[in-house]
């Protein structure tokens, strides 16, 4: 077990999206048509996804992840990590027999936990000499302000996820042999949206 699935080629790359990733030729039409694609996207599967527990909301780096590689074996790779293990298990029995945009979802365990040691760092610092080619993972961008439109609505949807405590992470990651991450605690977290939906209003005045 883990807390952490793949879920194997399930992002539909676009034709704008390969051209990017590919280093071709583009403009700003084409780009930002890749990215309200991606955008979407994300949004509507880390809902999905979170309808079987908690994903994990380090804001700036959440754990849900598409990748930007072309090789056979990472092209529309979709990883996923969970506060818990049971989570995963549960989210993994869901997924599998469902189809999405008319391909089998193919969902697996991953041994990898820390996304940030496995992306490639000179694709994300500067520039990858392999190209889309890398063994290494491309995270697709994702804007900030999606990312924190979609763990506000995870909480929004499922409050309960609000009432875990902090020990009982802390628990569940001792049995592992894992350090406890620096994070929020749950109070804290209650602020922060609240402070995300404060500004939203104002945004709309």
């Amino acid at each position: 077990m883990s807390q952490t699935l793949l879920l194997s080629h399930m992002y539909p790359n676009t034709p704008e999206s390969l051209a990017l990733a590919n280093d071709e030729p583009w403009d700003d039409d084409m780009y930002d048509r890749a990215q309200a694609h991606l955008e979407a996207f994300y949004v509507e599967v880390f809902l999905e996804l979170a309808n079987y527990g908690e994903i994990e909301d380090q804001i700036w780096h959440l754990d849900l992840v598409v990748v930007d590689n072309l090789c056979d074996h990472m092209i529309g790779n979709v990883y996923v990590k969970y506060y818990h293990e049971e989570d995963a298990e549960r989210a993994l029995m869901k997924l599998t027999g469902r189809f999405y945009s008319g391909k089998l979802i193919q969902a697996e365990y991953t041994t990898v936990s820390d996304f940030r040691e496995a992306r490639c760092r000179a694709f994300h610092e500067t520039r990858c000499n392999r190209g889309a080619y890398c063994n290494f993972m491309h995270i697709k961008h994702i804007p900030r302000a999606i990312k924190r439109r979609v763990v506000r609505e995870m909480y929004d949807d499922h409050p309960e996820y609000l009432g875990q405590t902090e020990k009982d992470r802390d628990r569940d990651r001792g049995e592992r042999g894992e350090a406890p991450p620096a994070r929020q605690t749950s109070e804290e977290r209650r602020a922060m949206i609240a402070s995300w939906n404060a500004e939203k209003e104002t945004w709309l005045e």
